[in-house]
């Protein structure tokens, strides 16, 4: 995939969050989280077109009243992944790569965009996605909110898991939810079955990695709190209470 290819950014947002409902509309220094995630996307320049991905005419009226482009999508989507399909059926061109930005990472950073390009665009890449190098004495390696992987000697993921990996004492690297996939390689994905990994991490990446998919791991050093939680939102409007700057 060359320098000319056509990229787009794709942020699912469902509005019927288990953990926390209404999520993409929470305000986050006075700003609806689906919109912070919307802007620093567009502005970070690396994609061709951002695109909101939703089940959910609330999300849909507050994005198109911001300015942002946004597609309805089936509530029976099971995950992000799928969203992203399912928007991307319904975009003219066809892309050639997509970015998959969570909707609730309203601090993800134009560098951390940059580098999923960078990998998707590499001879041979299929999936991207990208970690936080974390020391043995930093905290939440045994939070089961914070997903770990390991890595071959190729940075390719080896294996994702709530729990603390690898063992022992020792650096270790924090998942960040941030996907690059090639068009072909989505529609791959799109079509696999749930495997007994993945339903007991509860986490769909080891579905691709079961059936033999390569995941490319990039590192960040970047520290972008995802909020997966009221707490999380808590905490994040105590640290903007205090002058906390994203960039």
């Amino acid at each position: 995939m060359g320098d000319s290819s056509h990229i787009v950014a794709i942020i699912p947002a469902r509005y019927g969050s288990t953990r926390f409902p209404g999520k993409p509309l929470a305000l986050v220094g006075g700003v609806a989280m689906i919109e912070r995630v919307f802007r620093r996307v567009k502005s970070a320049g690396v994609v061709d077109k951002v695109v909101v991905a939703t089940d959910d005419f609330r999300i849909k009226d507050a994005v198109e009243r911001f300015g942002g482009e946004v597609v309805m999508t089936p509530v029976s989507c099971e995950n992000g992944t799928a969203r992203c399909y399912e928007a991307v059926k319904q975009l003219t061109p066809e892309p050639d790569a997509i970015l998959n930005v969570q909707g609730d990472e309203p601090f993800v950073h134009s560098e951390q965009l940059k580098s999923l390009v960078e990998l998707i665009r590499k001879p041979g890449a299929t999936i991207a996605t990208l970690a936080h190098p974390m020391k043995a004495s930093d905290p939440g390696r045994e939070d089961n909110n914070r997903v770990k992987v390991v890595c071959n000697k190729s940075s390719e993921a080896l294996y994702f898991s709530r729990s603390a990996i690898p063992f022992d004492e020792g650096p270790w690297l924090q998942h960040v939810g941030l996907y690059a996939f090639t068009s072909s390689s989505l529609k791959d994905v799109a079509v696999l079955e749930s495997t007994i990994l993945e339903e007991r991490e509860k986490l769909e990446q080891l579905r691709w990695l079961d059936n033999g998919l390569k995941i490319e791991v990039g590192e960040t050093h970047r520290r972008t709190p995802a909020v997966d939680t009221p707490e999380d939102l808590a905490r994040i409007e105590e640290l903007l209470g205090r002058g906390w700057s994203v960039d």
